[in-house]
């Protein structure tokens, strides 16, 4: 006897075939019993229907004969799905094992939500989407963007405001009583629009940190003059009427803290994680252009993975899974600790990440580093001040120089400084970093 179905997947797609394939092969492998997989093809042009009849009776297929949008296959999925909950899933997304039980799981402990949404990672490891906010401008942003996948900000579920649509499970009754995706959005703003609706008829919104899912976004719809209507219809629609709600998560979450003296000037203090500082009259910290300059490269980085990640997938090319940096980073602890005696002081060559630090008993400081072995916030300039810093450190008692795998650039870039280091003597050279003795390379007799 067949299990009734309970939950629906709605996977919209428009060509991309082997982004489609390796999506539904991560779903299927972990399905729960009492769901369904429906497949909306958006008239796709490409080989996308034969792939689709390889799965066979894994899934159901609906034809769209003209390209629809994103908004209108989702709802012609919702309308031929048969579960009672709904999980909107894009084919650019690679979802972790346990994603869609941890979903309904969520959606059955908390009745009264309406839409759940999941924890979506960049292919590098770190946050795309913890559940999206308002800044103070009216518009939608992703929250915690850029933040490692573990932190306790990103790993706390909490009700919000609005989810993505690029993994979002939505109780049929409440679709249906909004009536489903507006079309009036092509292809973006329509999740936030869906989302912001039913807030407003009194229903919950939820974030889900314990379904993972990789996002390769934006990978499979060019969109950039429908996301100007889209953005266009939001701004006339909520951006008056939305609750501003990025600042009070953040203090919520301890990463903005106000202190209220007697008189003003207040003291806010803000995690550098979370924000750089520009004060008012225009003046700024010289590290404030590095922190932004840094930010703006890692993105530009984050959308080239994303880019060639996808143009892999697309051509069936197997990719395996980005590194958790997490991972690295214990096993960079234990390899220092393992070759480095205790009560010794470390130079490790980082831009300012104080993980890294965290060596037991050891004493450890940024290399670069200013007063107190704090992170210079710059590079040297070239070979010889990058050898007078490491003589300068020496001299007032570093013992290792470790420079960590992320950052053997180093080695390459400062080609002198790299001779410099070879007179060394190297302690070890593993995957995580090289370990380099501050002592002289003894001389052997008669050489």
């Amino acid at each position: 006897m067949t299990e009734p179905v309970r939950v629906s997947v709605v996977v919209p797609v428009h060509g991309r075939a082997g982004l489609t394939r390796r999506c539904l092969e991560r779903v299927l492998a972990d399905l729960p019993a009492g769901c369904e997989v429906i497949v909306v093809d958006d008239a796709s042009g490409d080989e996308t229907p034969s792939v689709l009849t390889g799965f066979g009776g894994a899934i159901r297929v609906l034809r769209l004969e003209r390209n629809r949008g994103f908004s209108l296959a989702c709802n012609a999925g919702a309308e031929a799905a048969h579960g009672e909950l709904l999980v909107f899933l894009n084919n650019d997304t690679e979802p972790r094992p346990g994603w869609l039980a941890a979903l309904v799981d969520h959606a059955d402990a908390h009745p009264e939500v309406a839409v759940v949404g999941a924890k979506l990672l960049y292919p590098t490891g770190t946050v795309q989407h913890a559940g999206v906010v308002f800044g103070q401008d009216g518009y939608p942003h992703n929250l915690y963007a850029g933040f490692p996948a573990d932190h306790p900000a990103v790993d706390r579920p909490r009700r919000l405001q609005a989810v993505t649509g690029a993994c979002m499970l939505v109780r049929r009754a409440a679709f249906e009583r909004a009536g489903g995706f507006d079309p009036g959005y092509e292809n973006s703003m329509e999740d936030v629009d869906l989302c912001l609706r039913l807030g407003q008829g009194g229903e919950e919104i939820h974030y889900c940190p314990r379904a993972v899912v990789v996002h390769l976004e934006s990978a499979t719809r060019g969109y950039e003059e429908k996301f100007e209507r889209s953005v266009a219809l939001y701004r006339e629609r909520w951006r008056q009427q939305v609750r501003r709600d990025d600042l009070e998560t953040y203090a919520a979450d301890g990463l903005v803290e106000v202190e209220y003296p007697r008189t003003h000037p207040l003291r806010i203090s803000v995690s550098p994680q979370l924000a750089a500082i520009e004060r008012s009259d225009g003046h700024e910290a010289e590290l404030e252009p590095l922190l932004r300059g840094s930010g703006r490269r890692v993105a530009e980085l984050q959308r080239e993975v994303v880019r060639l990640r996808a143009e892999l997938a697309d051509r069936g090319v197997e990719v395996e899974e980005s590194p958790d940096y997490g991972a690295f980073v214990a096993a960079f602890r234990e390899q220092v600790e393992r070759s480095v005696p205790e009560g010794a002081t470390v130079l490790v060559v980082s831009r300012g990440d104080s993980e890294l630090l965290r060596l037991g008993r050891r004493e450890a400081r940024h290399f670069p580093g200013g007063a107190g072995g704090r992170y210079l916030g710059h590079h040297p300039r070239d070979d010889a001040e990058a050898i007078s810093m490491l003589a300068a450190a020496r001299a007032e008692g570093a013992d290792y120089l470790v420079i960590p795998a992320l950052e053997d650039w180093w080695l390459r870039h400062y080609e002198g400084f790299a001779r410099h280091l070879s007179q060394r003597a190297r302690v070890e050279a593993a995957d995580t970093c090289t370990i380099y003795s501050l002592e002289p390379a003894r001389t052997e007799v008669g050489s």
